[in-house]
């Protein structure tokens, strides 16, 4: 049986020594130590740390990389198999649409714009079933201040769970699994 594959978004400006970074680092060696495989956007930063973290603990790390950061970075070292995008659109298609849950670390507008693509995703029924999980101290009032009775129906945010705990954050993915690959 395949073990699942969990997407984790996150900063590429974040660097080693950083709290961001350790936040990565330990949701991937949890995921790794919880049966899962990683999918990053596979360079610097948060997709790093996850994928090292993922693969110091025996787990297999998916980069999913882009024609576009090709002159900005090299892949990290942690990734197991590449997969190359032509541009950011197919790259979110692709990670949209292979992982099997989310993971969502502290970002910028890249990491908002999969997060919220993801959720509009799980919430039309554009892909099969899933778990969005947001890692990180900040993302609880995040969710809260898009909270809106007129413009954001209350069921949207049952599509999404928020954590400060790599440990939980993996257990809440791999308890929304609806089926293996």
């Amino acid at each position: 049986m395949k073990r699942p594959l969990i997407a984790v978004f996150g900063s590429s400006t974040v660097r080693e020594g950083d709290r961001a970074y350790r936040l990565a680092h330990d949701l991937g060696r949890a995921l790794a130590l919880a049966g899962a495989d990683v999918m990053t956007g596979g360079y610097g930063g948060a997709m790093e740390a996850c994928s090292r973290g993922c693969h110091e603990s025996g787990g297999h790390v998916v980069g999913v990389t882009v024609e576009l950061f090709e002159r900005r970075a090299p892949v990290n070292r942690w990734v197991n198999e590449r997969v190359h995008t032509p541009n950011l659109y197919d790259r979110l298609r692709t990670i949209v649409e292979r992982a099997d849950g989310f993971i969502a670390v502290p970002g910028s507008i890249g990491t908002l714009t999969e997060v919220f693509l993801t959720w509009t995703m799980l919430s039309v029924e554009g892909r099969r079933p899933a778990s969005l999980v947001l890692l990180g101290d900040h993302w609880e009032r995040y969710v809260e201040a898009h909270r809106h009775p007129d413009l954001v129906r209350a069921d949207l945010f049952s599509f999404v769970r928020t954590t400060t705990l790599p440990e939980e954050a993996a257990r809440l993915a791999l308890e929304g699994l609806v089926a293996p690959r």
